[in-house]
């Protein structure tokens, strides 16, 4: 059923119900495969589009490729079985066959912090040789405000001949979810935002979301809006990171402790400082304020806190490194003769994905420096380990410890949150030593452990 022959909220939703609309999600990822299952469960007929053939003849073959996401297992089972899902390497095709096209394809930064646009222009190139009349396309990757009618709009139209608003909806919404938790995240935790090309679009965009999205659906007035709000989003958060970044180098300065600081100051209501730490990784925080920071139509602005928030943020994984400096003075040691184990490759706490996570940052720096170089992380393999960071990959917290003078903790694993130290600083030699880069330890248990301590922000 092609929704743009529908005005009515009611018999959209039963289309779809009923599995009378086939919906192709573009980048069948770790956002786009839980997109894919939640519209599958529902009854849509899906179809998860992917260039990577691997993924695809795993999802035809009835298994989930992305594993570790809340719901995901389950939900994949039932739409399999249901015969709600397959998954096609034929994006052309897919686009043909069918009623919506919803793009989820990463956005990432080339050397020059600006967007690399090809492997979206190329998706939406095919999906515009296969636009029908009453087709709908979406777009949920987020992208710098005007990049939608600017930049896709023209492409879909040149490829099908049809016109944007009168022969094919065209909208945006963003994807506004954490990994680990995506379901829950769409369907019970935010309201889904909508934005089309006229008001036609947008109000059928919020009979589509509407059957998913148990909060609601907001509808923006236009699309711009809606990819400067997923931008702004993600710029606040950086700049409140970079704020209390900052803070915690004032505290070192100060020899006060950051985190008792903290504690005490977010007691008054309208004071809520985030935790410092060893700086900011994943798909989006590190990159959405470069959409707007190199963004053709804001020239001329002189954005002062949004550039130093990310001057601040890029910054701390080379003061961990500088801690590391400092703390192998108190070990009379060097880089040639430390034995150094890295715990953490993740970007964030019990999520395997390491995308911009400060790890990579500081693995790269010391591994042509240190002799003794590991890492350990719960999610990850040591072979994975080794073909991401290229240093040895151990596969147990024992490993970790065993004859380490040096342990620098990077990511805020639950298993590091909750860690017996007391148990394990046998394995460590002697007059060793702890990094803390994401606030896991009180400074005062680690040194009447006969350990070292060095933190970001941290008063010994």
């Amino acid at each position: 059923m092609k929704l743009l022959n529908s005005y009515k909220k009611e018999e959209i939703q039963k289309a779809i119900e009923n599995g009378d609309v086939t919906i192709a999600i573009y980048g069948a990822g770790k956002v786009g495969l839980p997109v894919a299952v939640i519209f599958g469960d529902v009854g849509a007929n899906v179809i998860a589009v992917d260039i990577d053939k691997e993924l695809v003849d795993k999802i035809n073959n009835g298994i989930n490729p992305i594993k570790n996401e809340a719901e995901l297992d389950e939900r994949f089972s039932r739409c399999y079985k249901k015969g709600n899902l397959r998954a096609s390497t034929d994006l052309v095709k897919s686009a043909s066959e069918a009623d919506v096209m919803i793009v989820i394809v990463p956005t990432i930064l080339n050397e020059q912090k600006l967007m690399e646009i090809n492997p979206l222009i190329n998706v939406f190139e095919n999906i515009g040789k296969g636009l029908d009349v009453g087709d709908l396309v979406i777009l949920e990757s987020t992208v710098p405000p005007n990049f939608t009618e600017q930049n896709i709009k023209p492409i879909l139209e040149q490829q099908s001949n049809l016109k944007a608003g009168k022969d094919f909806g065209l909208g945006f919404s963003p994807e506004r979810v954490f990994s680990g938790r995506i379901i829950p995240d769409i369907v019970y935790r935010y309201p889904k935002v909508v934005s089309g090309i006229n008001q036609k679009t947008t109000n059928i965009m919020a009979s589509l979301y509407g059957l998913i999205a148990q909060k609601g659906v907001i509808c923006l007035s236009n699309i711009r809006t809606a990819e400067a709000m997923k931008v702004f989003e993600g710029i606040y958060r950086d700049v409140n990171i970079g704020l209390a970044n900052e803070l915690a180098l004032i505290a070192e300065k100060l020899e006060i402790d950051i985190m008792e600081l903290i504690n005490a100051a977010n007691t008054q209501p309208f004071s809520n400082i985030l935790i410092p730490g060893a700086g900011v990784g994943g798909h989006c925080i590190p990159v959405y304020p470069y959409f707007i920071l190199n963004h053709e139509e804001i020239k001329g602005l002189e954005l002062k806190i949004i550039k130093a928030a990310r001057q601040v943020n890029e910054y701390m994984p080379y003061h961990i490194i500088e801690l590391l400096e400092e703390g192998l003075k108190d070990l009379q040691k060097n880089y040639e003769s430390v034995n150094l184990t890295i715990m953490g490759l993740a970007f964030r706490g019990d999520v395997k994905e390491y995308r911009n996570s400060p790890t990579l940052i500081i693995v790269n720096y010391l591994k042509e420096k240190v002799k003794n170089l590991k890492c350990y992380d719960p999610l990850f393999s040591p072979d994975e380990i080794q073909n991401i960071l290229g240093i040895i990959g151990v596969d147990s917290l024992e490993n970790a410890f065993r004859d380490s003078d040096c342990l620098i903790f990077l990511t805020d694993h639950e298993l590091f949150k909750t860690l017996d130290l007391e148990k394990y600083v046998k394995y460590l030699n002697k007059n060793a030593m702890i990094i803390d880069g994401r606030q896991l330890f009180d400074p005062k248990n680690v040194i009447k452990l006969g350990i070292h301590f060095k933190g970001v922000g941290r008063k010994i």
